[in-house]
Order: C-alpha cells, then structure tokens, then sequence
C-alpha cells in the first residue's frame, strides 16, 4: 500500500526553511550597513584629531594661497628660535637668516671648508665663488665658526629658515624683542668689539672696527635675563680658540678681517638688516630666497600675524627683481634691473621739460618784435642819404654828359666816392629857379 504524504507536516517544514532564510537575510543586511558605515566613522574621527588652520587663513583661500604645510609660530616660540643669532651684528645676521633657507648649501659649505683649512682668504674666496650656491652660503665662509655651528645644528637651522620665509616680518620683531630683554638685563652694551646703538623698538649692532669682525659667544638660554626656554637638541658650541670675556655673559674669539672679502660681490658690506620695513637687505634690495627648500615656497610672508606686514610682504614679492629668474642672487647680476632708479637718464626724450634749448628758434623772443624779417634795421625811417640815392629822381641834371657816362652803371656815388669827377660841385645848392628841386 502506498502511504500519503501529510499537508500539514509539509507545510510546517517550509515555514521553518523560510523564516531561517528570512533571519540570514537580515543579518546579511546588518552586516553591511555596519561595514559601510565603518569609513564615516573613520573619517569623523580624524575631521576631530586635525589641527585647526592657521589664523586668518581664510582670506587667502580664493587666490591660490600656500597650503597648511606650515603653522606660524608664536612670539615665545620666534624668541626660542632666534636667541641663538639674535646678539650678533646686523649684517651677519641677515647673511645667516638667508643661509637658513639652504640647509644643504650649509652642510656642502661646512664640509667645504673642512677640507680646505689651510687655504688663504682669496683662496677660498676664489673657490667658493665658483659654486652654485647661495650669496648668503659663500658669505659665511668668512665665519667658518658660524658656519660650523649651522651645519651642526641643522635641525634647528631648518626651521628658522622656514621661519624667516613665512614669517619674515615676525621674526625680525622677535630679534628686537631679545635684543631688548638683554639690554635691560645689562647684557648688551657697547664695547670694543661692538658698537650697539638704543632705540625703542630698534636696536643696532654693528662691529666697532668696520673692517674687523667679532662673533660673540653667549649662553642663548640665559643672556636675556628671564630664562629662555632651551631649543630641544640645540648644540652650544664650547668657547671658541682665543676667547675672552668682554663682560660676564658675552665673549669674543678672534676678529675676521672682512675687508679680504669685499672685493667680491657677495661680501660682507652687501649684507643688512632693514629694521624700517623688518626686511634683510642684500645689494640695496630687499632679499626673498628662492630656495626650494623652504617650506610654502613661493609664499614669501603670508603668516605674519600683521594684515599690513602681510600686503607689504606680497606687495616686495612681486616687484622683487628677478625674482623667479635663475639668476637671482648670484654675481653681476645683483638685482639690478635699473640701476638708476629716480635718476634723469639720456633714454628720456625731453630731459629738459621746463627749459628753453636752443633747438626751438625765437623761443625766449616769442612776445618782442621780429627783427629778423627786416632786411634794415632804418627801413621806412628818413635818413641823411636819403637825398642822394633812393626814391629821388636823379639830382645830377647839371653834370656834364661825359661824367655819367664815366660812371658804371649801377654803382651807389656813396659806395665809390672815389668815381666822382674833381669838377663836381661840393655845394649841393641849386638854383632857385629850378622849381623841380625841393629844398632839404
């Protein structure tokens, strides 16, 4: 016999297969809203860890401005970073902030006058002009303790470099400001190495003796009075050779001769601080690297914190001469597009707007009457002659034939006084019954 499936039991099996089927069904969905939900929550995360943008970097967010590769530093923070430099003379100063933005150019120069130690001045001068770097680097070569101290530390230098780049105006004002905290700490003074002149918010350091140099060596950490904050693995160099004490927190080593290296163009008296404008000066002109080291290159003082430093700083970027030429910086061809800017030069066709010249005919006799155009200066006056040549019908009616005729023709009696005859009257009377004759 055969046996009849029940309904009931089939029914009951298919049930289950379906609500088992439906259950995976929902935790396939689940798992994948969760997996796909994974990344926003990922990317919430890190949108919350960002820094936040520099300050007042919106404005230049519509003019293709420097991404925010770089954070502007505080006050405390560019007073730690140029304490080390900030005691030293204006002009090595400014050669030393331009160097920092060409951190390899350092380490080559450095290793460069290792291995040329016993090399005169011109000797090296020679050589180094030859390189392709930097003013600033064949500059220092003058210092080999200051350079040895940027290559040393290059970390450091790295980012004052970065520093000076982004926030040229800044870092110029945080070297005032240490260099008056040491003044009031009684650390600053003239001496016969330095001749320091005081002036609120523009202190100037400069060698007594133009044509000899004088490092200064100072602890950078407590030369300022109030403890500075030392930079994290900053080097301080031990007392260079021949050291001594010109007060109880500043020294000096050996003087350099720096008039052995200002025949060539990139020496000591190119270089200088613009306190005015908080600028480095380098041959008269504004300097801006063009070092591809730094960072935000080609955005030469967008973070200083001042709007007007900000403009001022766009503003010399611009009309920087030849500043995204190859050229920029290096010998016989110092930025000097013109060299004769506010001058009269000969390219001018009128030099001499508001002065007469010689080539303009009558210019000074414009209101007087033209004597030019007249061909005697008596014409139409009576003269004393008048009786014997022009407009007069000829007073000769006496003369014998033969003396006119002895005559040329055409020649004035007065002209050739020696033609008229010996017999011809001396009295130019006439006789009164000549009625043609008119009485002078």
């Amino acid at each position: 016999m055969k046996t009849q499936a029940n309904p009931r039991s089939t029914f009951n099996v298919n049930s289950r297969a379906a609500a088992l089927a439906f259950d995976l069904g929902r935790k396939a969905l689940a798992c994948s809203l969760a997996w796909l939900m994974v990344p926003l929550g990922i990317g919430n995360l890190y949108a919350q860890q960002a820094p936040p943008p520099p300050p007042d970097q919106g404005q230049y967010q519509d003019q293709g401005q420097p991404p925010q590769a770089y954070n502007p530093l505080s006050p405390d923070q560019l007073g730690q970073l140029v304490a080390p430099i900030a005691l030293y003379p204006d002009s090595l100063v400014a050669q030393i902030l331009a160097a920092s933005t060409y951190p390899t150019e350092i380490a080559d120069a450095d290793h460069f006058l290792q291995a040329n130690q016993g090399a005169s001045p011109d000797q090296l001068g020679q050589m180094a002009n030859g390189m392709n770097w930097d003013p600033s680097i064949k500059a220092l070569i003058a210092f080999p303790s200051v350079l040895s101290n940027l290559d040393r530390n290059l970390d450091w230098t790295s980012q004052l470099g970065n520093a000076y780049y982004n926030q040229p105006q800044d870092v110029m004002s945080a070297i005032q400001d240490m260099r008056a905290r040491a003044y009031q700490a009684g650390n600053l003074q003239s001496n016969q190495q330095l001749a320091v002149s005081y002036a609120p918010g523009n202190i100037v350091i400069a060698p007594a003796n133009p044509t000899v140099v004088y490092v200064p060596y100072y602890n950078p950490w407590v030369v300022y009075g109030a403890p500075v904050v030392a930079y994290p693995a900053y080097y301080v160099a031990p007392r260079p050779y021949g050291y001594f004490a010109a007060g109880l927190a500043i020294g000096f080593g050996v003087g350099i001769a720096v008039a052995s290296w200002n025949h060539w163009g990139w020496g000591w008296h190119s270089w200088g601080m613009g306190w005015h404008s908080r600028t480095v000066v380098y041959q008269r002109n504004v300097y801006i690297s063009r070092s591809t080291h730094v960072v935000n290159h080609g955005y030469y003082g967008h973070y200083d914190r001042n709007v007007a430093a900000r403009n001022y700083n766009r503003n010399i970027a611009a009309r920087a001469p030849n500043y995204h030429n190859n050229n920029y910086n290096r010998p016989n061809t110092y930025n000097r597009p013109n060299n004769s800017y506010n001058r009269p030069t000969n390219n001018r066709p009128n030099n001499n707007y508001n002065r007469p010249t010689n080539n303009r005919p009558n210019y000074t006799n414009y209101n007087r009457p033209n004597t030019n155009v007249r061909p005697n200066e008596n014409y139409n006056r009576p003269t004393n002659n008048q009786h014997q040549t022009y407009n007069r019908p000829n007073n000769n009616y006496n003369r014998p034939e033969s003396h006119n005729q002895a005559r040329p023709q055409g020649h004035n009696q007065q002209q050739h006084p020696q033609n008229r005859p010996a017999s011809k009257p001396q009295n130019h009377s006439r006789p009164s019954n000549n009625k043609g004759d008119k009485k002078h």
